[in-house]
């Protein structure tokens, strides 16, 4: 794949371009700022980090497969070399000329949760339609911050038909910038929560921040929103004050919503009134509720709708994310990448529905602590544990000192703490009884996979 050629790159970079060593024919296949990434023909962009400077590990990612190495320090490398004043407004320049050149739909979606589960089931579904089926360019991983939203962007072909973008943030502000940057012709916000909130003073806030994507919104400058989420109103009148024209569309479960499941089978409603039903390759909550955002998008912005509705079918749960696996006569839910309280709520729903549905015996909760919340920690994890007894878990392996200040309340014998995953994971097995489920969640710092790790890896 020639991503990009010479006489792009110099294009792009006219205004930050001080000189250049680029070979004639020259082909990049891959734009990198991780030198340990190993592309065909790869681009790496040489930034200065907090810990880090890209500069040092220039010989690693020629050796690793780069062609071209973006600088603004004067290097002797092997590599050709583009010197521009700065690296980091380099990257955004090249994102800026990759959107520029590309005549794909875009969608942009944020959310406090579900962004990265929906962005998959969007890439799933727009991978067939367009006038080449599979040209479709998805946000990799979670690639969606200040630097992995334009690194995306850098790496999006000029021949797709779609993009999809993830968008996140921890402070007001940071959105903006990222959608005037990717320009989408459809945004959304999956739901606001109290994900990130110890930068904020309350939730309406994040809702504020979160708008912050349609701020960017061209063409038919569609607009998503959640009906269900107690911030709709709010995000509605800040949505009509970011940008003219918009057209505004809301999905939800309760009546009232354009787009709206009418049940978990599933069934559900177009604007137009008309009902349509669906196969998903799964029952976790979100997934179902997420699943109503994809049938929008799809309605607004695709070309073949039965097709890409049908494609729901195939979806496949990714390693942190939903993943079953079986262990012995154990199975476990492995949605280890990150939490919220939100999630927390849908994943042990999730778990108990399992225990009736596979005829297991009992549901084990490892979770971990939930980060960045500020003075309502206390608060949001204690909440999270009454959902223990609301779904009926049979026994909680708590990890990190805010899960196990919280346990307090908790009966006796339903519960053991941690200090951290490692110790949990050493002691896992011995928790566990034949016919169990294992349902493992916590905040990306816990590192929450260790302890299916070391279970499966015992014999």
């Amino acid at each position: 794949m020639n991503l990009w050629t010479k006489s792009e790159l110099l294009e792009a970079l006219s205004d930050e371009l001080l000189e250049h060593n680029l070979p004639e024919n020259l082909e990049i296949d891959e734009v990198v700022i991780d030198s340990r990434k190993t592309p065909k023909s790869g681009l790496f962009i040489a930034l200065h980090g907090e810990k880090n400077d890209g500069h040092d590990f220039l010989d690693q990612a020629v050796t690793n497969g780069c062609k071209v190495a973006l600088v603004d320090k004067k290097i002797t490398n092997k590599a050709s070399t583009l010197l521009v004043k700065n690296t980091f407004t380099a990257l955004y320049k090249l994102a800026e000329f990759s959107r520029k050149r590309s005549n794909a739909k875009i969608i942009a979606l944020t959310g406090s949760v579900g962004k990265t589960g929906t962005k998959d089931m969007l890439e799933l579904v727009f991978k067939t339609q367009g006038e080449n089926p599979g040209k479709t360019f998805a946000t990799a991983g979670n690639l969606n911050n200040h630097i992995g939203l334009p690194l995306s962007l850098c790496n999006f072909p000029r021949d797709c038909d779609y993009g999809i973008f993830e968008m996140g943030m921890n402070h007001a502000g940071e959105i903006e910038p990222l959608s005037n940057l990717t320009k989408p012709h459809l945004a959304l916000i999956t739901n606001v929560g109290p994900v990130h909130i110890e930068f904020f003073k309350n939730e309406e806030e994040i809702a504020a921040a979160k708008a912050e994507i349609f701020s960017g919104l061209v063409g038919e400058k569609i607009a998503l929103l959640n009906f269900d989420n107690p911030h709709f109103e709010f995000l509605k009148q800040q949505t009509r004050g970011l940008t003219a024209d918009l057209k505004m569309f809301s999905f939800g479960k309760k009546t009232g919503a354009d787009y709206q499941i009418l049940n978990d089978v599933i069934e559900a409603k177009l604007p137009s009134g008309k009902k349509i039903s669906y196969q998903l390759n799964s029952t976790h909550p979100a997934t179902i509720s997420n699943s109503i955002i994809v049938v929008a998008c799809l309605d607004l912005l695709g070309n073949d709708f039965e097709k890409g509705i049908s494609a729901l079918k195939n979806l496949e749960s990714k390693s942190g994310r939903g993943k079953i696996t079986e262990w012995k006569t154990i199975s476990i839910i492995d949605e280890s990448y990150n939490a919220s309280l939100l999630s927390m709520h849908a994943g042990l729903e999730y778990a108990a529905g399992l225990k009736k549905s596979l005829g297991k015996k009992r549901v084990v909760a490892a979770l971990g602590d939930m980060l960045e919340l500020g003075e309502k920690s206390t608060e949001i994890h204690e909440k999270t544990l009454s959902f223990l007894s609301e779904f009926n878990i049979d026994f909680a392996v708590l990890v990190g000192e805010k899960m196990s200040a919280a346990a307090k309340k908790l009966p006796k014998n339903s519960y053991q703490t941690f200090p951290d995953s490692l110790s949990a994971s050493l002691a896992i097995q011995d928790l566990l009884q034949d016919d169990d489920i294992l349902y493992v969640k916590g905040s990306r710092g816990m590192k929450m996979e260790n302890i299916i790790q070391n279970l499966t890896s015992a014999h």
